[in-house]
């Protein structure tokens, strides 16, 4: 498979979950900023100093002291941080594409600057490589092509005039979900799936994320896909059956448009793919 053909298929999944940037005819333009990767990746490690701490509070206080409101007060934050989903939202006219994806509450942000949106490629570029470093030398020439996919974005990122950047910006709205299976159990329906099919299916994890890119990306040579897969062969088979058992981005919308178009291009009807919940958020 040619340098070309494995990024475009890249660039598709990428718009698939991380739909930070759109293909124009002529270049990379960033239009949906997100740092949700990055944002998660420090929340993800604060959140885990924070419980260290009260555990190591809770253990070491005087035993005359009964109040544990603190420490539980901060152990439900960092749980709470750490839970749910993230929905993306873009106006389009009167109807909202809501792009789902399994990014935690704690990450769910939309970036604000190009500083930000590049820390977010970076980090995706880095955790996807990281399978194809830990699958070996069948997955040289695919790490390649991605390193050099992602290095364009963030050239084109880095090149993108701050205020077109502040206007693209403007136009996303990021909301924590408790379920993209359940918010978007109607396009689920949409797509074929039957009622016990969607009950079995499960929102994966952030590395389930870039774990599917890696695979999925590799997909033109064989050889490293199926070394990607074989470091979780489980998690690639819920990924990867027929439907998914597990799912790590969906779509759905609402307003009163006839349709609404998702971050991999996929244009769907409004009527029958409405959201579980989101309905008046932006």
């Amino acid at each position: 498979m040619t340098v070309q053909k494995k990024n475009t298929y890249l660039n598709r999944i990428l718009l698939t979950h991380f739909p930070y940037l759109r293909l124009t005819s002529t270049r990379w333009q960033t239009a949906t900023i997100f740092h949700k990767e990055t944002r998660m990746k420090k929340t993800t490690s604060i959140l885990l100093a924070l419980l260290f701490v009260a555990a190591v509070f809770a253990n070491c206080k005087p035993k005359e002291e009964d109040d544990n409101t603190p420490v539980l007060a901060l152990l439900l934050y960092a749980n709470d941080q750490l839970s749910g989903n993230c929905a993306t939202i873009v106006k389009q006219g009167t109807a909202y594409a809501a792009n789902l994806s399994v990014v935690p509450k704690g990450g769910c942000k939309v970036s604000q600057t190009k500083a930000e949106a590049v820390a977010s490629l970076e980090t995706q570029r880095n955790s996807i490589v990281a399978f194809y470093t830990k699958a070996g030398s069948a997955c040289d020439a695919v790490a390649a092509s991605v390193t050099t996919t992602y290095n364009s974005f963030i050239t084109n990122t880095n090149n993108t005039a701050d205020a077109t950047y502040a206007a693209s910006a403007a136009l996303q709205r990021a909301v924590s979900i408790s379920n993209i299976v359940t918010e978007s159990k109607n396009t689920l329906v949409v797509q074929g799936r039957t009622e016990a099919q969607i009950a079995a299916t499960k929102p994966g994890n952030l590395n389930d994320l870039f774990f599917a890119s890696a695979f999925q990306t590799a997909a033109g040579v064989p050889a490293c896909a199926t070394a990607v897969k074989a470091l979780d062969q489980t998690s690639a088979d819920a990924l990867t059956s027929t439907p998914p058992t597990k799912i790590v981005s969906s779509a759905c919308g609402y307003g009163t448009g006839a349709s609404y178009t998702t971050s991999s291009g996929v244009t769907l009807p409004l009527a029958t793919t409405k959201c579980a919940t989101l309905n008046t958020e932006f």
